[in-house]
């Protein structure tokens, strides 16, 4: 059956040329590009550094002292508070004058009683040579007369031999005497020390820590641990360092010279060290403090050497057992081209960073790769890649991509 096609009306050629129209219209608006990013720039800078190198180490009490009776007794006293701050004792050409905090008082009982023991051992002993020396010169006097009786033979030679033997007896007492006067003296000097002993009074000054023993317990001379004093106005900084570094620096200082001679007073090697918080003693832009020992050997298991270095701590604000990051001095101060560190970042491993070029158009972004150094104090050392002329974009880099503009803030 053939099919016929249908011819459209004059309503539905009306309703095509509509939809046509329609269809042809103006395009529409294109967005607005965005508006250029608002950067901050920074000038390559040339600063002098100093080369270094970095370890891990920690911080340890200077010289802590461990406080230990000097005599045995019961403790009657602890008079001070955990962890409270004390004064050592202060002398001067063996003259104490300032005494240390009390810490510990001992019971004195037997001590005094020692000490009066010797006290009146002395006064006997003076009282024994006061005789004795009288009955020498009562001996003196017999034998004076004994003799003259014996050269006139009114006597016979054996009262003259008892008169001589009593004189001789007389003059030895006075030597026994005299021996124990010097006996009880010492004795007594000795009972005063061990009365004074009974007052324990901070050997240096520091903080103390936790108290080892209660009231009332018995102590042993020279062996009981009353009590540690950890100094605080000066603190170590302890490190290891491997052997291979330790082989660059003899290397660095004998044969190269580039590192002066630690060994001289004048030239130590001088170290800062930062604790976690980011805190870094002295400040970056002071001297370092001197490194002060160096362990003589390589210690074989774990092929290090033992370096240390001693800072000031006045405030106490550094504490024995942190964890602190040392940085040591490792080559001569040298001009180098540095840029805030946060400005550096990486793709592909390669390392970029936006520069601030001019041209007609206003200033755009250049993505300029560089050749980074080491980094310190939070710039980066660049060794390649830019110069000082350059306007290198240190912040909103988010928004900054190559060939778009920036809008530099004054």
């Amino acid at each position: 059956m053939p099919i016929h096609l249908r011819r459209p009306g004059a309503a539905g050629l009306a309703l095509g040329l509509a939809a046509l129209a329609a269809g042809c219209g103006k395009p529409p608006t294109p967005l607005a590009p965005p508006d250029a990013p608002t950067v901050s720039v920074r000038h390559p800078a040339v600063r002098d550094y100093s080369p270094t190198k970095e370890f891990v180490g920690r911080l340890a009490t200077k010289d802590p002292v461990k406080v230990v009776p000097q005599v045995s007794g019961m403790l009657l006293r602890r008079a001070f508070e955990e962890g409270q701050q004390v004064q050592g004792t202060v002398q001067v050409l063996g003259i104490t004058v300032l005494p240390g905090t009390l810490l510990f008082e001992i019971d004195r009982t037997q001590f005094e009683a020692d000490l009066n023991k010797a006290k009146a051992d002395v006064a006997r002993a003076d009282a024994d040579i006061k005789n004795w020396t009288a009955q020498t010169k009562l001996a003196e006097a017999e034998l004076a007369r004994t003799d003259e009786a014996y050269r006139k033979g009114a006597t016979a030679k054996t009262e003259l031999d008892k008169a001589v033997a009593n004189l001789d007896v007389a003059k030895a007492q006075i030597d026994v005497s005299k021996a124990a006067r010097g006996s009880a003296v010492a004795a007594e000097a000795k009972a005063a020390e061990n009365l004074r002993y009974c007052t324990i009074l901070g050997p240096t000054t520091g903080r103390t820590r936790q108290a080892l023993v209660a009231e009332k317990a018995i102590v042993d001379a020279y062996k009981t641990e009353l009590v540690e004093i950890s100094p605080t106005d000066q603190i170590y900084a302890v490190f290891e360092v491997d052997e291979l570094t330790s082989l660059w620096y003899r290397e660095q200082i004998y044969e190269k010279k580039e590192i002066p001679n630690p060994k001289d007073k004048g030239t130590p090697l001088r170290c800062w060290i930062t604790l976690k918080d980011g805190r870094t003693y002295p400040p970056p832009d002071r001297p370092g403090q001197p490194i002060d020992f160096y362990d003589p050997e390589i210690v074989r298991g774990t092929g290090t050497r033992t370096i240390r270095a001693t800072f000031p701590n006045p405030e106490g604000t550094l504490s024995g057992g942190d964890s602190v990051r040392v940085r040591t001095e490792a080559g001569r101060p040298r001009p180098v081209l540095t840029i805030p560190e946060t400005a550096v970042f990486a793709q592909q491993r390669k390392r970029y960073v936006y520069v601030a070029a001019a041209s007609p158009e206003g200033d755009k972004a250049e993505l300029r790769e560089v050749e980074p150094g080491v980094s310190f104090d939070g710039l980066v050392v660049i060794d390649k890649g830019l110069t000082t002329a350059d306007r290198v974009i240190v912040d909103n880099l988010l928004r900054v991509r190559p060939g778009v503009k920036v809008q530099i803030q004054q």
